[in-house]
């Protein structure tokens, strides 16, 4: 069982690998690198950030907005890709500034 989840996670990284050129790339903490399409990275912080700043928002919530709540931060993030990880962060605890 371990050798076939092996062959199949690589074959999920070359195909992920493949579809690069409109997504971003985010490392979770197990060391898993998971892309994301820049479209739903863009929407989910615009709404997270909303949420944040805006008591009648309602609140983000979904497995895209779980995923980058658990993203690792790291140098290579960039700015879009860091301000989506902390504004999920934010929404899925539940927290406002």
């Amino acid at each position: 069982m371990p050798r076939h989840t092996g062959r199949l996670a690589a074959r999920l990284d070359r195909l992920e690998a493949a579809l690069g050129g409109h997504r971003v790339p985010f490392r979770n903490a197990e060391g898993r690198t998971f892309y994301l399409d820049i479209t739903d990275v863009l929407c989910i912080a615009l709404d997270c950030l909303t949420w944040m700043h805006d008591e009648s928002a309602e609140q983000p919530r979904g497995r895209i907005v779980e995923q980058l709540a658990r993203a690792e931060l790291g140098p290579d993030q960039g700015l879009i890709g860091q301000t989506a990880i902390i504004a999920a962060r934010h929404a899925v605890e539940g927290v406002r500034p």
